[in-house]
Protein backbone atom coordinates (compact mmCIF):
# COMPACT_ATOMS: atom_id res chain seq x y z
CA UNK A 1 0.00 0.00 0.00
CA UNK A 2 3.01 2.47 0.72
CA UNK A 3 4.23 1.71 -3.15
CA UNK A 4 0.50 3.14 -4.41
CA UNK A 5 -0.99 5.56 -2.43
CA UNK A 6 2.21 8.11 -1.55
CA UNK A 7 1.12 10.64 1.42
CA UNK A 8 4.01 12.96 3.07
CA UNK A 9 4.13 12.22 6.81
CA UNK A 10 4.62 16.17 7.65
CA UNK A 11 3.17 19.54 6.02
CA UNK A 12 6.65 20.46 5.26
CA UNK A 13 6.34 17.27 3.32
CA UNK A 14 4.39 18.53 0.69
CA UNK A 15 6.97 20.88 -0.51
CA UNK A 16 9.88 18.52 -0.61
CA UNK A 17 8.23 15.76 -2.48
CA UNK A 18 9.68 15.45 -5.49
CA UNK A 19 6.01 13.61 -6.35
CA UNK A 20 4.00 16.67 -5.99
CA UNK A 21 4.92 18.16 -9.35
CA UNK A 22 6.42 21.42 -9.96
CA UNK A 23 7.31 23.94 -7.25
CA UNK A 24 4.09 25.89 -8.10
CA UNK A 25 1.98 23.12 -7.66
CA UNK A 26 3.72 22.03 -4.48
CA UNK A 27 3.57 25.70 -3.33
CA UNK A 28 -0.72 25.19 -4.09
CA UNK A 29 -0.96 22.00 -2.20
CA UNK A 30 0.86 23.39 1.04
CA UNK A 31 -1.47 26.40 1.03
CA UNK A 32 -4.33 24.24 0.51
CA UNK A 33 -3.55 22.32 3.65
CA UNK A 34 -5.98 23.18 6.31
CA UNK A 35 -3.67 24.36 9.03
CA UNK A 36 -2.24 26.37 6.66
CA UNK A 37 -5.36 28.05 5.97
CA UNK A 38 -6.12 28.73 9.73
CA UNK A 39 -3.16 30.28 10.24
CA UNK A 40 -2.93 32.33 6.87
CA UNK A 41 -5.07 35.54 8.16
CA UNK A 42 -2.96 35.76 10.95
CA UNK A 43 0.52 35.35 8.86
CA UNK A 44 -1.46 38.00 6.53
CA UNK A 45 -1.77 40.47 9.30
CA UNK A 46 1.38 40.43 10.90
CA UNK A 47 3.24 40.61 7.59
CA UNK A 48 1.40 43.77 6.84
CA UNK A 49 2.07 44.90 10.45
CA UNK A 50 5.75 44.25 9.40
CA UNK A 51 5.49 46.18 6.45
CA UNK A 52 3.89 49.19 7.70
CA UNK A 53 6.39 49.60 10.15
CA UNK A 54 9.32 48.56 7.90
CA UNK A 55 7.74 51.42 5.18
CA UNK A 56 6.92 54.12 8.03
CA UNK A 57 10.43 53.68 9.55
CA UNK A 58 12.09 53.90 6.24
CA UNK A 59 10.02 57.17 4.99
CA UNK A 60 9.56 59.09 8.40
CA UNK A 61 12.45 61.25 9.44
CA UNK A 62 14.85 60.57 11.33
CA UNK A 63 14.75 61.89 15.29
CA UNK A 64 15.75 65.60 15.17
CA UNK A 65 19.17 66.91 17.14
CA UNK A 66 19.60 69.79 18.70
CA UNK A 67 22.64 71.64 16.22
CA UNK A 68 22.60 75.14 17.94
CA UNK A 69 20.41 76.53 20.24
CA UNK A 70 21.84 80.20 21.26
CA UNK A 71 22.68 82.18 17.83
CA UNK A 72 21.65 85.52 17.20
CA UNK A 73 19.77 86.18 13.27
CA UNK A 74 23.23 86.38 11.65
CA UNK A 75 24.58 83.24 12.76
CA UNK A 76 21.69 81.47 12.67
CA UNK A 77 21.51 82.76 8.36
CA UNK A 78 25.41 81.55 8.14
CA UNK A 79 24.32 78.40 9.50
CA UNK A 80 21.50 77.81 7.44
CA UNK A 81 23.81 78.28 4.50
CA UNK A 82 26.39 76.02 5.36
CA UNK A 83 23.73 73.31 5.61
CA UNK A 84 21.90 74.00 2.64
CA UNK A 85 25.35 74.41 0.76
CA UNK A 86 26.16 70.65 1.95
CA UNK A 87 22.27 69.55 1.25
CA UNK A 88 21.87 68.26 4.89
CA UNK A 89 17.68 68.95 5.97
CA UNK A 90 17.87 71.09 8.73
CA UNK A 91 14.49 72.52 11.23
CA UNK A 92 14.12 75.82 12.71
CA UNK A 93 11.67 75.63 16.08
CA UNK A 94 9.37 78.70 15.67
CA UNK A 95 9.39 79.28 19.25
CA UNK A 96 13.07 79.71 20.51
CA UNK A 97 14.71 79.88 16.66
CA UNK A 98 16.64 76.33 17.56
CA UNK A 99 18.40 74.70 14.51
CA UNK A 100 18.17 70.87 14.40
CA UNK A 101 18.92 68.08 12.03
CA UNK A 102 18.74 64.46 11.51
CA UNK A 103 20.19 62.41 14.25
CA UNK A 104 22.35 60.90 11.21
CA UNK A 105 23.61 64.18 10.13
CA UNK A 106 24.75 65.88 13.35
CA UNK A 107 27.81 66.27 13.13
CA UNK A 108 28.65 65.79 9.39
CA UNK A 109 26.52 69.52 10.29
CA UNK A 110 28.70 70.69 12.68
CA UNK A 111 31.48 69.61 10.32
CA UNK A 112 29.79 71.63 7.70
CA UNK A 113 29.36 74.56 9.99
CA UNK A 114 32.78 74.68 11.17
CA UNK A 115 34.60 74.41 8.10
CA UNK A 116 32.41 77.24 6.32
CA UNK A 117 33.93 79.20 9.63
CA UNK A 118 29.83 79.90 10.11
CA UNK A 119 29.85 79.59 13.96
CA UNK A 120 33.30 81.41 14.69
CA UNK A 121 34.50 81.66 18.33
CA UNK A 122 34.73 84.90 19.70
CA UNK A 123 38.36 86.85 19.51
CA UNK A 124 39.65 87.18 23.12
CA UNK A 125 41.91 90.09 24.52
CA UNK A 126 44.63 87.90 24.43
CA UNK A 127 44.34 87.08 20.83
CA UNK A 128 43.92 90.81 20.19
CA UNK A 129 47.41 91.48 21.54
CA UNK A 130 49.03 88.60 19.51
CA UNK A 131 48.14 90.10 16.56
CA UNK A 132 50.35 93.31 17.30
CA UNK A 133 52.39 94.17 14.74
CA UNK A 134 56.46 94.10 15.53
CA UNK A 135 57.41 97.90 15.89
CA UNK A 136 53.98 99.19 17.02
CA UNK A 137 54.16 102.85 18.31
CA UNK A 138 53.19 103.61 21.75
CA UNK A 139 49.93 105.02 20.99
CA UNK A 140 49.16 101.64 18.98
CA UNK A 141 49.68 99.39 22.41
CA UNK A 142 47.62 101.82 23.76
CA UNK A 143 44.51 101.39 22.11
CA UNK A 144 45.17 98.19 21.69
CA UNK A 145 45.40 97.19 25.07
CA UNK A 146 42.08 99.08 25.76
CA UNK A 147 40.93 97.17 23.12
CA UNK A 148 41.66 94.12 24.62
CA UNK A 149 40.13 94.87 27.90
CA UNK A 150 36.64 96.27 26.94
CA UNK A 151 36.75 92.68 24.77
CA UNK A 152 37.16 90.77 27.99
CA UNK A 153 34.46 92.37 29.40
CA UNK A 154 32.32 92.26 26.99
CA UNK A 155 32.57 88.01 27.02
CA UNK A 156 32.38 88.37 30.60
CA UNK A 157 29.03 90.42 30.38
CA UNK A 158 27.49 88.24 27.72
CA UNK A 159 27.63 85.09 30.06
CA UNK A 160 25.03 86.94 32.22
CA UNK A 161 21.59 85.36 31.64
CA UNK A 162 19.46 87.39 29.20
CA UNK A 163 22.33 89.02 27.35
CA UNK A 164 23.15 88.83 23.98
CA UNK A 165 25.41 91.04 23.13
CA UNK A 166 27.26 93.54 24.76
CA UNK A 167 29.25 96.36 23.66
CA UNK A 168 32.05 98.15 26.45
CA UNK A 169 33.74 101.78 25.90
CA UNK A 170 36.30 102.58 28.05
CA UNK A 171 37.93 106.28 28.39
CA UNK A 172 40.98 106.46 30.04
CA UNK A 173 42.65 109.69 30.20
CA UNK A 174 46.66 109.49 29.88
CA UNK A 175 48.66 110.08 32.54
CA UNK A 176 51.58 112.27 32.72
CA UNK A 177 53.88 113.71 35.27
CA UNK A 178 53.27 117.55 33.86
CA UNK A 179 49.76 117.33 34.90
CA UNK A 180 48.98 117.99 38.44
CA UNK A 181 44.94 116.64 38.49
CA UNK A 182 44.53 113.70 36.57
CA UNK A 183 40.79 113.08 35.21
CA UNK A 184 38.93 109.50 36.67
CA UNK A 185 38.47 107.10 34.27
CA UNK A 186 34.63 106.25 32.59
CA UNK A 187 33.24 103.58 31.37
CA UNK A 188 29.82 102.86 29.56
CA UNK A 189 28.09 99.47 28.85
CA UNK A 190 25.68 99.00 25.70
CA UNK A 191 23.82 95.68 26.31
CA UNK A 192 21.48 93.76 23.86
CA UNK A 193 18.62 91.53 25.25
CA UNK A 194 17.26 88.66 24.31
CA UNK A 195 13.68 89.15 23.30
CA UNK A 196 11.27 89.18 26.18
CA UNK A 197 14.44 89.39 28.72
CA UNK A 198 15.43 92.61 30.92
CA UNK A 199 17.79 92.74 33.60
CA UNK A 200 17.23 93.06 37.59
CA UNK A 201 18.59 95.93 39.62
CA UNK A 202 20.48 92.91 41.01
CA UNK A 203 22.07 92.20 37.98
CA UNK A 204 22.66 96.10 37.00
CA UNK A 205 24.52 96.27 39.76
CA UNK A 206 26.66 93.27 39.11
CA UNK A 207 27.29 94.74 35.89
CA UNK A 208 28.43 98.14 37.22
CA UNK A 209 30.79 96.72 39.96
CA UNK A 210 32.04 94.04 37.42
CA UNK A 211 33.54 96.89 35.37
CA UNK A 212 34.67 99.56 38.02
CA UNK A 213 36.61 96.44 39.52
CA UNK A 214 38.13 95.51 36.31
CA UNK A 215 39.86 99.04 36.08
CA UNK A 216 42.03 100.87 38.41
CA UNK A 217 40.76 104.23 39.94
CA UNK A 218 37.01 103.67 38.05
CA UNK A 219 34.65 104.57 40.43
CA UNK A 220 31.02 103.02 41.04
CA UNK A 221 29.44 106.04 39.78
CA UNK A 222 31.27 106.45 36.78
CA UNK A 223 29.92 103.58 34.73
CA UNK A 224 26.30 103.90 32.88
CA UNK A 225 24.57 100.51 31.41
CA UNK A 226 22.16 101.00 28.54
CA UNK A 227 20.16 98.71 27.13
CA UNK A 228 19.36 98.14 22.89
CA UNK A 229 16.18 100.51 23.89
CA UNK A 230 18.36 103.45 24.90
CA UNK A 231 17.10 103.48 28.18
CA UNK A 232 19.40 104.22 31.41
CA UNK A 233 19.55 101.14 33.90
CA UNK A 234 22.27 102.14 36.27
CA UNK A 235 20.42 105.00 37.40
CA UNK A 236 16.85 103.54 36.38
CA UNK A 237 15.58 104.77 40.61
CA UNK A 238 18.42 106.80 42.17
CA UNK A 239 17.88 108.52 45.41
CA UNK A 240 14.35 108.12 44.77
CA UNK A 241 13.89 104.62 43.89
CA UNK A 242 16.04 103.78 46.72
CA UNK A 243 13.80 105.62 49.02
CA UNK A 244 11.02 103.81 48.10
CA UNK A 245 11.95 100.29 47.83
CA UNK A 246 13.52 101.14 51.90
CA UNK A 247 10.13 102.47 52.75
CA UNK A 248 8.39 99.57 51.30
CA UNK A 249 10.67 96.91 53.07
CA UNK A 250 9.75 98.32 56.23
CA UNK A 251 6.35 98.79 55.35
CA UNK A 252 5.87 95.23 54.98
CA UNK A 253 8.06 94.27 58.08
CA UNK A 254 5.82 96.12 59.93
CA UNK A 255 2.72 94.28 58.40
CA UNK A 256 3.65 91.27 59.41
CA UNK A 257 4.43 92.14 62.73
CA UNK A 258 0.83 92.96 62.86
CA UNK A 259 -0.33 89.70 61.21
CA UNK A 260 1.66 87.62 63.44
CA UNK A 261 0.28 90.08 66.56
CA UNK A 262 -3.44 89.58 65.26
CA UNK A 263 -3.89 85.94 63.95
CA UNK A 264 -3.99 83.94 67.01
CA UNK A 265 -6.48 86.25 68.44
CA UNK A 266 -9.00 87.40 65.46
CA UNK A 267 -8.35 84.43 63.01
CA UNK A 268 -7.16 84.80 59.83
CA UNK A 269 -9.28 87.13 57.73
CA UNK A 270 -10.97 88.74 60.46
CA UNK A 271 -8.43 91.89 60.28
CA UNK A 272 -7.06 94.17 57.55
CA UNK A 273 -4.00 96.84 58.08
CA UNK A 274 -2.36 99.08 56.30
CA UNK A 275 0.94 101.42 57.34
CA UNK A 276 2.22 104.74 55.82
CA UNK A 277 6.04 104.93 56.53
CA UNK A 278 7.37 108.88 55.77
CA UNK A 279 11.02 108.41 55.75
CA UNK A 280 14.38 110.91 56.19
CA UNK A 281 16.53 110.31 53.17
CA UNK A 282 18.66 113.07 54.12
CA UNK A 283 22.32 112.21 55.30
CA UNK A 284 23.97 114.51 57.74
CA UNK A 285 27.36 114.42 59.27
CA UNK A 286 28.01 116.57 62.34
CA UNK A 287 31.27 117.48 64.60
CA UNK A 288 30.86 119.03 67.55
CA UNK A 289 34.38 119.77 70.01
CA UNK A 290 33.56 121.24 73.89
CA UNK A 291 36.21 122.19 76.92
CA UNK A 292 35.24 122.19 80.72
CA UNK A 293 34.09 125.50 82.07
CA UNK A 294 35.96 124.80 85.66
CA UNK A 295 39.33 123.86 85.18
CA UNK A 296 41.88 122.75 88.08
CA UNK A 297 44.79 123.82 88.37
CA UNK A 298 47.64 121.41 87.40
CA UNK A 299 50.43 124.03 88.33
CA UNK A 300 51.74 127.43 89.69
CA UNK A 301 54.65 129.44 89.46
CA UNK A 302 55.30 132.47 91.69
CA UNK A 303 58.95 134.34 91.22
CA UNK A 304 59.89 138.19 92.71
CA UNK A 305 63.74 140.18 92.27
CA UNK A 306 65.08 143.72 93.91
CA UNK A 307 67.58 145.32 93.04
CA UNK A 308 69.25 149.43 94.67
CA UNK A 309 70.91 151.33 92.13
CA UNK A 310 73.15 154.55 92.01
CA UNK A 311 71.29 158.14 91.87
CA UNK A 312 71.48 159.14 87.86
CA UNK A 313 72.31 162.17 86.56
CA UNK A 314 69.63 164.77 86.19
CA UNK A 315 69.03 167.28 84.43
CA UNK A 316 69.89 167.98 79.94
CA UNK A 317 73.36 167.62 79.90
CA UNK A 318 74.97 170.85 78.69
CA UNK A 319 71.78 173.18 79.38
CA UNK A 320 73.32 174.94 82.42
CA UNK A 321 76.14 176.36 80.61
CA UNK A 322 73.88 177.80 77.74
CA UNK A 323 71.61 179.68 80.42
CA UNK A 324 72.87 182.65 82.04
CA UNK A 325 72.48 182.69 86.08
CA UNK A 326 69.75 184.47 87.60
CA UNK A 327 70.28 188.12 88.45
CA UNK A 328 71.80 188.51 92.55
CA UNK A 329 68.92 190.36 95.16
CA UNK A 330 70.32 191.99 98.07
CA UNK A 331 69.23 190.89 101.22
CA UNK A 332 68.57 192.93 104.39
CA UNK A 333 70.50 191.02 107.38
CA UNK A 334 73.26 189.60 108.35
CA UNK A 335 74.44 187.09 105.98
CA UNK A 336 73.45 183.73 107.06
CA UNK A 337 75.79 180.42 106.12
CA UNK A 338 74.39 177.93 103.36
CA UNK A 339 72.32 175.35 104.52
CA UNK A 340 73.32 171.89 103.71
CA UNK A 341 71.22 169.98 100.97
CA UNK A 342 69.09 167.01 101.86
CA UNK A 343 70.13 163.41 101.13
CA UNK A 344 68.48 162.21 98.15
CA UNK A 345 66.62 158.91 98.35
CA UNK A 346 68.66 155.78 96.63
CA UNK A 347 66.24 154.21 93.72
CA UNK A 348 64.73 150.71 94.50
CA UNK A 349 64.37 148.37 91.04
CA UNK A 350 61.67 145.58 92.11
CA UNK A 351 60.11 142.48 89.60
CA UNK A 352 57.33 140.09 90.67
CA UNK A 353 56.45 137.09 87.92
CA UNK A 354 53.03 134.52 89.13
CA UNK A 355 52.22 131.89 86.47
CA UNK A 356 49.50 128.70 86.84
CA UNK A 357 48.57 126.30 84.36
CA UNK A 358 45.06 124.41 84.63
CA UNK A 359 43.93 121.26 83.19
CA UNK A 360 40.92 121.86 80.64
CA UNK A 361 38.75 118.64 79.62
CA UNK A 362 38.24 118.73 75.76
CA UNK A 363 35.80 116.37 74.11
CA UNK A 364 35.12 115.93 70.27
CA UNK A 365 32.21 114.14 68.92
CA UNK A 366 31.19 112.79 65.56
CA UNK A 367 27.82 111.72 64.29
CA UNK A 368 27.14 110.41 61.01
CA UNK A 369 23.16 109.92 60.10
CA UNK A 370 22.08 107.67 57.84
CA UNK A 371 19.40 107.73 55.29
CA UNK A 372 16.19 105.64 56.66
CA UNK A 373 15.36 107.69 59.42
CA UNK A 374 11.62 107.43 60.35
CA UNK A 375 10.10 110.48 60.40
CA UNK A 376 6.04 109.52 60.55
CA UNK A 377 4.48 106.63 60.98
CA UNK A 378 0.89 105.87 60.28
CA UNK A 379 -0.89 102.88 61.06
CA UNK A 380 -4.67 101.97 60.10
CA UNK A 381 -6.32 99.00 61.45
CA UNK A 382 -10.06 97.28 60.59
CA UNK A 383 -11.42 95.20 62.62
CA UNK A 384 -14.26 92.58 62.01
CA UNK A 385 -17.45 93.58 62.92
CA UNK A 386 -18.58 89.93 63.34
CA UNK A 387 -15.39 88.82 65.80
CA UNK A 388 -16.08 92.14 67.30
CA UNK A 389 -19.60 92.11 68.01
CA UNK A 390 -19.32 91.18 71.78
CA UNK A 391 -16.07 93.11 72.36
CA UNK A 392 -15.91 96.10 74.76
CA UNK A 393 -14.67 99.22 74.10
CA UNK A 394 -11.59 98.52 76.51
CA UNK A 395 -10.56 94.77 74.72
CA UNK A 396 -10.56 97.18 71.65
CA UNK A 397 -8.21 99.94 73.39
CA UNK A 398 -5.95 97.25 74.39
CA UNK A 399 -5.60 96.11 70.83
CA UNK A 400 -4.88 99.11 70.13
CA UNK A 401 -2.18 99.51 72.70
CA UNK A 402 -0.79 96.27 71.34
CA UNK A 403 -0.33 97.71 68.10
CA UNK A 404 1.12 100.55 69.03
CA UNK A 405 3.56 98.24 70.88
CA UNK A 406 4.27 96.04 67.88
CA UNK A 407 5.07 98.91 65.49
CA UNK A 408 7.06 100.98 68.30
CA UNK A 409 4.56 104.28 67.26
CA UNK A 410 6.14 107.28 68.96
CA UNK A 411 3.14 110.36 70.67
CA UNK A 412 6.47 112.97 70.66
CA UNK A 413 7.26 112.00 67.03
CA UNK A 414 3.86 112.43 65.49
CA UNK A 415 2.78 109.08 64.71
CA UNK A 416 -0.67 107.74 64.33
CA UNK A 417 -2.47 104.49 65.06
CA UNK A 418 -6.18 103.98 64.04
CA UNK A 419 -8.01 100.80 65.10
CA UNK A 420 -11.91 100.80 63.64
CA UNK A 421 -14.25 97.88 63.97
CA UNK A 422 -16.46 97.96 60.44
CA UNK A 423 -18.11 94.89 58.35
CA UNK A 424 -16.13 92.72 56.74
CA UNK A 425 -17.76 91.46 53.31
CA UNK A 426 -16.93 87.83 52.12
CA UNK A 427 -14.56 87.97 49.44
CA UNK A 428 -15.70 86.89 45.98
CA UNK A 429 -13.75 83.44 45.69
CA UNK A 430 -13.99 82.64 41.38
CA UNK A 431 -16.24 79.31 41.19
CA UNK A 432 -13.89 76.36 39.64
CA UNK A 433 -14.33 75.75 36.16
CA UNK A 434 -16.12 72.69 35.41
CA UNK A 435 -14.44 69.74 34.57
CA UNK A 436 -14.97 69.35 30.63
CA UNK A 437 -13.25 72.82 30.64
CA UNK A 438 -10.21 71.38 32.12
CA UNK A 439 -6.87 70.65 30.07
CA UNK A 440 -6.74 67.19 31.92
CA UNK A 441 -10.04 66.72 30.68
CA UNK A 442 -9.71 67.32 27.48
CA UNK A 443 -6.41 64.96 26.90
CA UNK A 444 -8.83 62.46 28.41
CA UNK A 445 -11.64 62.74 26.05
CA UNK A 446 -9.01 63.03 23.18
CA UNK A 447 -7.29 59.53 24.42
CA UNK A 448 -10.43 57.67 25.31
CA UNK A 449 -12.12 58.92 21.49
CA UNK A 450 -8.90 56.87 19.91
CA UNK A 451 -9.09 54.85 21.63
CA UNK A 452 -12.79 53.64 20.91
CA UNK A 453 -12.06 54.51 17.40
CA UNK A 454 -8.88 51.33 17.68
CA UNK A 455 -11.53 48.61 19.05
CA UNK A 456 -14.57 50.03 16.81
CA UNK A 457 -12.04 49.02 13.98
CA UNK A 458 -11.17 45.88 15.55
CA UNK A 459 -14.49 44.41 16.23
CA UNK A 460 -16.29 45.79 12.90
CA UNK A 461 -13.40 45.26 10.74
CA UNK A 462 -11.13 42.91 11.30
CA UNK A 463 -12.82 41.11 13.44
CA UNK A 464 -15.48 40.09 10.21
CA UNK A 465 -12.40 39.97 8.06
CA UNK A 466 -10.84 37.36 10.15
CA UNK A 467 -14.07 34.97 10.24
CA UNK A 468 -14.39 35.78 6.90
CA UNK A 469 -11.06 34.16 5.98
CA UNK A 470 -11.30 31.20 8.41
CA UNK A 471 -14.64 30.24 6.78
CA UNK A 472 -13.55 30.06 2.61
CA UNK A 473 -10.45 28.52 3.17
CA UNK A 474 -12.75 25.67 4.96
CA UNK A 475 -15.13 25.48 2.41
CA UNK A 476 -12.90 25.42 -0.15
CA UNK A 477 -10.80 22.87 1.35
CA UNK A 478 -13.90 20.53 1.63
CA UNK A 479 -14.61 21.17 -2.03
CA UNK A 480 -11.23 20.24 -2.82
CA UNK A 481 -11.08 16.99 -1.09
CA UNK A 482 -14.50 15.80 -2.62
CA UNK A 483 -13.23 15.97 -6.03
CA UNK A 484 -10.27 14.29 -4.95
CA UNK A 485 -11.79 11.61 -3.52
CA UNK A 486 -14.09 11.69 -6.87
CA UNK A 487 -11.22 11.41 -8.85
CA UNK A 488 -9.63 8.18 -6.59
CA UNK A 489 -12.43 6.25 -6.67
CA UNK A 490 -12.48 6.80 -10.69
CA UNK A 491 -9.35 5.48 -10.76
CA UNK A 492 -9.20 2.39 -8.29
CA UNK A 493 -12.69 0.87 -8.80
CA UNK A 494 -15.18 -0.57 -11.42
CA UNK A 495 -17.84 1.75 -13.08
CA UNK A 496 -20.38 1.08 -10.28
CA UNK A 497 -18.17 1.63 -7.72
CA UNK A 498 -17.07 5.05 -9.82
CA UNK A 499 -20.70 6.02 -10.11
CA UNK A 500 -21.28 5.48 -5.70
CA UNK A 501 -18.35 7.54 -5.57
CA UNK A 502 -19.70 10.41 -7.32
CA UNK A 503 -22.26 10.42 -5.92
CA UNK A 504 -20.27 10.37 -2.45
CA UNK A 505 -18.16 13.50 -3.34
CA UNK A 506 -21.65 15.13 -4.38
CA UNK A 507 -23.55 14.89 -1.66
CA UNK A 508 -20.94 14.52 1.42
CA UNK A 509 -23.40 15.15 3.58
CA UNK A 510 -25.39 11.74 3.10
CA UNK A 511 -22.19 9.45 3.93
CA UNK A 512 -22.82 7.54 6.76
CA UNK A 513 -19.79 8.05 9.24
CA UNK A 514 -17.04 5.82 9.61
CA UNK A 515 -17.39 3.40 12.32
CA UNK A 516 -14.96 1.47 13.98
CA UNK A 517 -15.61 -1.90 12.27
CA UNK A 518 -14.60 0.04 9.22
CA UNK A 519 -11.52 1.17 10.05
CA UNK A 520 -10.62 -2.51 11.37
CA UNK A 521 -11.22 -3.96 8.28
CA UNK A 522 -9.55 -1.30 6.33
CA UNK A 523 -6.40 -1.91 8.42
CA UNK A 524 -6.36 -5.28 7.11
CA UNK A 525 -3.67 -6.09 3.95
CA UNK A 526 -5.04 -5.42 0.62
CA UNK A 527 -1.97 -7.61 -0.75
CA UNK A 528 -1.19 -10.93 0.16
CA UNK A 529 2.31 -11.36 1.75
CA UNK A 530 2.90 -15.20 0.45
CA UNK A 531 1.78 -14.70 -3.48
CA UNK A 532 1.65 -10.76 -3.51
CA UNK A 533 -1.81 -10.52 -5.67
CA UNK A 534 -3.31 -7.19 -4.38
CA UNK A 535 -7.00 -7.60 -3.77
CA UNK A 536 -8.87 -4.68 -5.43
CA UNK A 537 -11.82 -4.55 -3.33
CA UNK A 538 -10.09 -4.09 -0.52
CA UNK A 539 -7.65 -1.64 -1.87
CA UNK A 540 -10.74 0.59 -3.14
CA UNK A 541 -12.50 0.12 0.20
CA UNK A 542 -9.17 1.06 2.10
CA UNK A 543 -8.97 4.74 -0.39
CA UNK A 544 -12.95 5.24 -0.19
CA UNK A 545 -12.26 5.23 3.67
CA UNK A 546 -9.18 7.46 3.77
CA UNK A 547 -11.07 9.68 1.50
CA UNK A 548 -14.27 10.00 4.29
CA UNK A 549 -11.73 10.40 6.93
CA UNK A 550 -10.14 13.33 6.15
CA UNK A 551 -13.97 14.82 5.23
CA UNK A 552 -15.42 14.05 8.35
CA UNK A 553 -12.02 13.55 10.66
CA UNK A 554 -9.40 15.98 9.46
CA UNK A 555 -7.69 15.79 12.70
CA UNK A 556 -6.88 11.91 12.82
CA UNK A 557 -7.19 11.59 9.28
CA UNK A 558 -3.22 11.51 9.09
CA UNK A 559 -2.70 9.31 12.05
CA UNK A 560 -5.51 6.65 10.71
CA UNK A 561 -2.80 6.76 7.12
CA UNK A 562 0.05 6.84 8.94
CA UNK A 563 -1.41 3.20 10.70
CA UNK A 564 -2.75 1.74 7.62
CA UNK A 565 0.39 2.02 5.64
CA UNK A 566 2.58 1.14 7.82
CA UNK A 567 0.62 -2.14 8.68
CA UNK A 568 2.09 -4.67 5.93
CA UNK A 569 5.25 -3.03 7.15
CA UNK A 570 5.33 -4.65 10.56
CA UNK A 571 3.79 -8.01 9.11
CA UNK A 572 6.00 -8.23 6.67
CA UNK A 573 8.57 -7.89 9.29
CA UNK A 574 6.99 -10.24 11.59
Amino acid sequence: MADLVDTPSTMLGTLSDPAGGSPATRAKAFLSLPPVRRMLPWFAGVSAAGLSAVVWMAMSPAPQRMLYSQLSDGERAEVIASLEKAAIAYQIDSGTGAVTVGEDDLYKARMAAASDGAIATPETGMQMLDKLPMGASRGLEGQRLKAARERELELTIMEIDGVESVRVHLAEPEKSVFVRDNIAPTASVMAKLKSGRQLSDSQVRAIVNLVSGSIPGLSIDAVRVVDQHGRLLSEAGGVDGDRLELQQRMEEKLRQQITQLLTPMLGDGNFSSEIQVDLDMDQVTSARESYDKEGVVRQETQSASNSANAAPAQGVPGVTANTPPPATVAQPGAPAGTPPAAAAPVPQNTESTSAKTYELGREVAVSNQTPGKIKRLSVAVALSAEIMAKAKPAEIEQIKQLINAAVGADTARGDQVAVAVRAFKPAVVAEPAPFWETPWFATILRNGVALLSVLLVLLLGVRPLIKAFKREPAKADDDAKAKKKKRKKGEAAEDDDSEDGDEASEDPVETPPVTAQEVAAAIQPAQDPETGVVDAEALARQVSLAQRLVVEKPDNALVALKQMLKEPEEEGAA
